[in-house]
Parts: C-alpha cells; sequence; structure tokens
C-alpha cells in the first residue's frame, strides 16, 4: 500500500510539472504565493470538512496547509475554468494510475474471456437556480449536472466519467469506448437501444441491458418460459410467459436492418401479494450461459450505486452552493481525485489482505481528513510518516463493519481472481 500511494503522489502530484500545465490552462490568474496543487488540495479538503463544500471553506482550508490567507475577493477572483480542466487532467491521470495494475488481470467468470465487466449509469446532481444558466436542469428552478460513471465492477475501480447537463438522456450521455472487445457491459432501460447493442455486438463485446416497455422484438426462437405457437409473435408483456424466460428475438435497428439478440426474462416478486412480474434483459451472452446466470450478473450493475453514494454523501458532490461554473467544474474535478485515490487505496488493502473488506465510503472519509497533510508533505521527510500514520487507521477504520459478508462480485460470478 505505501507503494502505491507513494508512486501515485509522485505521478499525479508532481508540483513543478502541475504549475507548468497551470499556466498553459490559465488555471489561476497572478500566481504569486498561490500554488494550483495547494488550491486544488484546499477544494477536495473543504468537501470533508463543511456540510456545503464552497470558495470560503476551500480558502480557510488553503490557510491551514499553506498559512497563507488571502482576500476572499481576489481568492475567489482568481479561479478560472482553467482550474476545473487543471482537476480534470489530474482525475485522469490518478485514472490511470490506479487502475493501471488491475486492468492487467483477466477475468474468469461464467465460462466466458471477458477481459472486464463494467456497470454503467448515471446520476443526477442538484445545482442551485444561479447556476442553471451554464448547468440547466429539468426543472426550470433549479440547475444541474449528470454525472455518467462506468464502473469496473471485478477491479471495484472507476473507469471513465462524463459530465453533462442534467437534461441530457442517459444513452446520449454515455459513450460507447473504442476498445471494448471481451468487455461486458451492464446498463439500466435509459440505454436500452437497438443500435448501442449492435454496435457492442459488432465490436466483439458482450451486454446485459433491461429492455424498454417499447422494445418488442419478434420472437425466432424459444428455449424456455413460451409457448412454440407465440413463434414469430412481438414480445410484449401480453403474452403469456410463466418461469424463466429464454428466447431469440428480431430486433429493429436503424429504419430497415434487422438483427438477432437473447432475451431473457427473470422472474421477480410485483407486490406483497407475491404476483409475478418479469424483468427483461436483452443480451448477446452465448446460449451456454443459463439464463438465471444472466440475470444474476445482471444485479451487480447496482455495485455503481455505491460509487454514486460516495460522491454525494462523503464527496458531498450535491451540495456545492456556487453558480460560477469554473467553481463547480473545480469541486466535480476534486471530489473525483479523491474517489479514484480511495479506489486505489481499497484495491490496495483488498491485495494485502485478500480476506479483508474495505468500505470505500469509510477509506474515502479517512482519505479527505488526511488528504492534504498527505500531498502538502510529499517530497519532503515527513511524507513517509504521514503514511504510516494513514495506514493503521484504514486498517482499523477503513473496513467493512460486517467483515464476513462476502463480495457481491464474488457471492454473483463465483469469480476466481
Amino acid at each position: 500500500m505505501i507503494t502505491m500511494l507513494t508512486t501515485v503522489f509522485a505521478t499525479v502530484f508532481e508540483r513543478d510539472a502541475l504549475l507548468q500545465r497551470a499556466r498553459e490552462l490559465k488555471a489561476i490568474q497572478r500566481l504569486k504565493e498561490l500554488h494550483p496543487v495547494d488550491v486544488l488540495l484546499a477544494l477536495v479538503r473543504s468537501s470533508a470538512v463543511d456540510e456545503h463544500p464552497s470558495v470560503a471553506t476551500a480558502r480557510r482550508q488553503l490557510h491551514a496547509m499553506t498559512g497563507y490567507m488571502p482576500e476572499e475577493s481576489s481568492f475567489y477572483e482568481r479561479l478560472t475554468s482553467g482550474l476545473g480542466d487543471l482537476g480534470w487532467d489530474v482525475f485522469l491521470k490518478a485514472l490511470s494510475k490506479a487502475t493501471r495494475g488491475q486492468r492487467s488481470q483477466v477475468a474468469k467468470a461464467l465460462g466466458l474471456r471477458v477481459r472486464d465487466i463494467r456497470a454503467i449509469d448515471g446520476s443526477t446532481v442538484t445545482l442551485p437556480e444561479r447556476a442553471s444558466r451554464f448547468f440547466p436542469s429539468t426543472d426550470s428552478k433549479l440547475g444541474g449536472f449528470k454525472i455518467t460513471a462506468t464502473l469496473s465492477v471485478l477491479e471495484d475501480l472507476l473507469v471513465s466519467a462524463h459530465i453533462t447537463d442534467a437534461r441530457q438522456h442517459d444513452r446520449k450521455a454515455f459513450r460507447l469506448p473504442e476498445k471494448i472487445r471481451a468487455v461486458l457491459h451492464l446498463m439500466d432501460r435509459g440505454y436500452s437501444d437497438h443500435q448501442l447493442f449492435a454496435d457492442i455486438d459488432d465490436a466483439k463485446g458482450y451486454f446485459v441491458i433491461r429492455l424498454k416497455l417499447c422494445s418488442q422484438p419478434i420472437v425466432e426462437r424459444i428455449r424456455s418460459g413460451l409457448a412454440a405457437a407465440h413463434l414469430g409473435k412481438h414480445l410484449n408483456r401480453a403474452l403469456p410467459v410463466y418461469g424463466v424466460v429464454d428466447v431469440n428475438a428480431s430486433f429493429t435497428v436503424g429504419r430497415t436492418e434487422r438483427r438477432t439478440f437473447r432475451v431473457v426474462g427473470i422472474p421477480v416478486a410485483k407486490n406483497k401479494k407475491g404476483e409475478p412480474d418479469w424483468i427483461w434483459l436483452a443480451t448477446n451472452l452465448p446460449e451456454r450461459i443459463d439464463a438465471s446466470a444472466v440475470g444474476t450478473v445482471y444485479r451487480l450493475r447496482w455495485l455503481v450505486e455505491t460509487l454514486f453514494r460516495a460522491l454525494k454523501s462523503v464527496g458531498r458532490l450535491d451540495s456545492i452552493p456556487s453558480g460560477n461554473p469554473a467553481v463547480i467544474k473545480a469541486f466535480i474535478a476534486a471530489t473525483l481525485i479523491g474517489l479514484v485515490l480511495s479506489q486505489g487505496i481499497c484495491a490496495a488493502m483488498r491485495a494485502e489482505r485478500p480476506g479483508c473488506d474495505p468500505s470505500l465510503l469509510r477509506v474515502f472519509a479517512l482519505l479527505l481528513a488526511n488528504f492534504d497533510r498527505l500531498a502538502h508533505a510529499y517530497g519532503t521527510r515527513q511524507f513517509d510518516p504521514e503514511l504510516q500514520r494513514l495506514i493503521p487507521a484504514l486498517w482499523r477504520e477503513g473496513v467493512n463493519p460486517n467483515p464476513g459478508r462476502p463480495y457481491a462480485r464474488e457471492r454473483h460470478l463465483g469469480s476466481r481472481r
């Protein structure tokens, strides 16, 4: 863990390199006593010490870290949109460093050679009305943005994050990466688009995506759950199905093309009386994978919700009071930096003690509490003592309070690393 943290800080928070990059991006005007690394750290740290992260809180944190207290108006005016760009650069660098080692592992799950299993979802963050000019929301009285995150389920690490305004539809907010071969994508029905099915399939990737009600493909082959008399009919909710449904169905892609994909229906309790209902999933996973297993794997999509919970409850991403787009961008980037480093620490804890179950929420909170001292001490003799002080706290307070509970990904997949 010490090696991982030392390497990450050496890569991400190299002060001279960041100073040069800040000047290129015009991240901070009239630098003088203000170093861009210290300003970013103050923004990250302010997420943990105040109910509503703000420029005023960041200014106080800067004073606690450096002993320098700029005038409030001066500090505010020196923050430009370039600071958000600088923060995003740091976030991407941290993301790359934190996940490089884990991505090299080949997952053995489901009897498929999948390179990774990724859960994709979006979450809307509310902003005050004065931010609506730059970050419009569906509510005219509020601003807001949407963060679309891709989480590696097997590695429990953030793979990518994309920011749009809150009005953006889930499907349009998602960008399919170029390299998705042998990657299994898990998505909710907000991403149910027949063209997306085809794009993933053409790129030799896999998907399990919940179908919308309006998707009514034509049944071509029946393996279970539907009588043979319904071959050639539209697969709609009125058909008399039973048990686990497993069929091949023809989907319209574009105006004229038709593509065949697998559709799995998993029975669930609809209400307290136990009346049955079905969750309908489109997938291109091969037939040898049991239909029930397809439904079980889809449940892993909920792991991305833990990520959003950490961003909002610990990072307080939904408590930004500012209407200034430069400040909003900077706080988004700063919070994501803390999250990615926390995920890297969790991965290092699991590697060091395979039976350990670290809590992302607890590790994130501990990191934020010590973040300024670690980054400020980097490059000095105080860095190792600061690390040595943090690590016992991680083992003592950063683990799941219910350590006997197995990992969700291991319980559902039976995967072996």
